[in-house]
């Protein structure tokens, strides 16, 4: 059986007359100018806000976009990164180009030498693109959107279970082409969808998870275990961030928000026990705002731990080594965790996937411009996602696979970080030769390996010390290990036998065998980070189930580093609901 991509519609003549002259436009216009029109009306930055949000992406654009509501009411968003006028940020396809560091849309953390992993990256040492850009890194990301799994948050605290996040899941949700349930929203602000479902690696992939004996999901919803459509943040073949949906209207239609970018928060002040003004340096120049209510920092697992500490609020040794008042002792900066995956890639011999001649050929701009259809109109990520516990069968998975419509991506090895000398064995010449296949990505959900964010120094620009201590639990080997044979068993099945060509190894000597131990020295070398770091100001250790930060006044943290645990899967949806419900508390006070 041999599976094909259903083809587009045929362009008329007069739409290809006018896309070679569009083609010559819209290269010139690339090249000089930036491609959107600024949305964010120019404001003039008081000195008071009612409140200042420290942090412009996900959970930020939210916080912004319900406290607008209130009359009268006034706020600041810092961003530290660039708006998000970026083109490649609302075109599906070029994803894959978001998190090259000549975009400077990312903070490209780099972690200590790791000493159980990263062993194929430069210096032991591995990237952590997390998004420096309003919309964070649900601008620069897949796009996937995901709410965890019930069993999840167990340990948040009666506050937060996911039965009662449930309402706020569906608040700011609008599903576009999902069927009305009980567990999806129509009229929120982000759009979600189902993406392209004539894809037949998809297909396949979906076929061959039941042939292993797993049942149709929705993994949004209270059953997460089994096969699912994966939902994606976009519409119309058009991507959507927490940005575009929440912030973007929150400023130019109520006009209530003010912005501030390339604004790097360097410290909080305090009068008595009360958090009062943000110290932030924009463009080099140094400048600090009031807040008559609260300080809400949305910063992410990284920034928001380096602030705190910055500010006084930290570890005890870290103060004291730094010289910094102290104002509240916390484990602010401790119990990090982030997953990891590894890539299993493999050839076809049928016209599938995602390759450069495809997106790059004259027709699929054509089909882009015209009808935001074809190749620029998809996501790299499949439409079919599997949940699965592979050690104990039970509800809470250890490990999602989903599946990359490409064999191979641009630039991948430098952008992930890969030694020099293993670039070229890692990339294997499979995007520029256009080679036909798919990528296959188990990842370990819930590591049990544990660590740390630090100061580095007191300077503005002074990278954070970032110490996943990535593998050092036995137990996530194993669990990474049962992913990848997880993946295998997928492969052999009858249903993904018309399109499993050659296994495109990863570098190493190990590579030719299949042992356990050869696959637990490639996931040493090559397994990185899924961009979800997450648990360095968790709940009930750093802020309270109202997320105060313990021990002062006027200070919130709305961001992964509340997780107490990681999140099965994506967190973007959770990041969505929290938001959206301290938002709600807020405005009840």
């Amino acid at each position: 059986m041999s599976y094909q991509s259903k083809p587009s519609p045929p362009l008329t003549t007069g739409q290809k007359a006018w896309g070679v002259v569009l083609l010559a436009i819209l290269a010139a216009f690339y090249t000089f100018c930036e491609p959107f029109e600024p949305v964010y009306p120019s404001h003039t930055i008081r000195e008071e806000y009612d409140y200042v949000i420290v942090g412009g992406g996900t959970a930020g654009s939210v916080l912004a976009h319900r406290l607008a509501e209130v009359a009268n009411t006034s706020i600041l968003v810092i961003e530290a990164g660039r708006p998000d006028y970026d083109h490649s940020i609302r075109i599906p396809v070029a994803s894959v180009n978001l998190l090259d560091p000549d975009k400077n849309l990312v903070w490209n953390y780099k972690t200590l030498p790791q000493q159980n992993s990263a062993q194929g990256f430069i210096n032991n040492r591995m990237t952590l693109p997390l998004g420096r850009v309003l919309g964070g890194s649900s601008s620069i990301g897949d796009m996937i959107y995901g709410r965890g799994n019930v069993e999840d948050f167990s340990l948040w605290g009666s506050e937060w279970t996911w039965d009662s996040l449930l309402p706020y899941f569906m608040q700011g949700e609008r599903a576009v082409d999902i069927a009305s349930s009980q567990f999806h929203g129509t009229d929120g602000e982000l759009p979600v969808s189902r993406g392209d479902e004539n894809c037949p690696l998809s297909s396949a992939f979906s076929a061959a998870a039941h042939e292993l004996g797993l049942k149709q999901v929705d993994y949004t919803s209270r059953e997460q275990v089994g096969v699912s459509q994966n939902l994606f943040m976009m519409e119309k073949g058009e991507r959507w961030s927490a940005a575009r949906a929440f912030l973007e209207p929150a400023v130019n239609r109520r006009y209530k928000v003010h912005i501030t970018t390339n604004s790097v928060a360097s410290k909080i002040l305090f009068s008595g026990n009360r958090a009062t003004q943000v110290v932030y340096n924009e463009d080099g120049v140094n400048k600090a705002v009031r807040a008559r209510k609260e300080i809400i920092l949305t910063g992410g697992a990284i920034e928001t731990p380096k602030l705190l500490m910055l500010s006084g609020i930290g570890p005890e040794e870290e103060l004291k080594k730094h010289k910094i008042q102290s104002v509240s002792t916390l484990p602010v900066g401790k119990g990090l965790k982030d997953p990891l995956k590894v890539w299993m890639r493999y050839k076809t011999e049928d016209k599938v996937s995602v390759t450069m001649d495809k997106v790059t050929s004259a027709r699929s701009f054509l089909e882009y411009y015209f009808k935001k259809s074809g190749p620029w109109s998809e996501t790299l990520q499949s439409q079919t996602t599997v949940f699965v516990d592979t050690e104990n069968g039970g509800k809470k998975p250890n490990i999602n696979v989903n599946m990359l419509r490409a064999v191979a991506l641009p630039n991948q090895a430098e952008i992930l970080g890969i030694k020099y000398e293993l670039e070229d064995l890692f990339n294997a010449g499979l995007y520029d030769s256009n080679t036909e296949g798919f990528t296959f990505i188990p990842t370990l959900l819930h590591p049990k390996s544990t660590g740390e964010v630090r100061l580095r120094g007191v300077g503005i620009h002074d990278p954070p010390i970032v110490d996943p201590q990535y593998l050092s639990s036995e137990a996530d080997l194993k669990s990474l290990l049962s992913g990848v044979r997880y993946v295998q068993k997928l492969v052999g099945t009858k249903a993904m036998a018309a399109l499993v060509g050659e296994e495109v190894p990863l570098p190493g000597p190990q590579s030719k065998s299949d042992t356990d131990d050869a696959w637990i020295q490639t996931i040493k070398q090559f397994a990185f980070t899924a961009g979800h770091p997450s648990g360095t100001c968790a709940i009930g250790k750093v802020v309270t189930d109202e997320l105060k930060v313990i021990g002062v006044e006027g200070l919130r943290v709305v961001d992964s580093s509340i997780f107490p645990n990681t999140i099965s899967g994506d967190y973007t949806g959770v990041l969505v609901a929290v938001a959206e419900k301290i938002a709600q508390k807020i405005k009840s006070v």
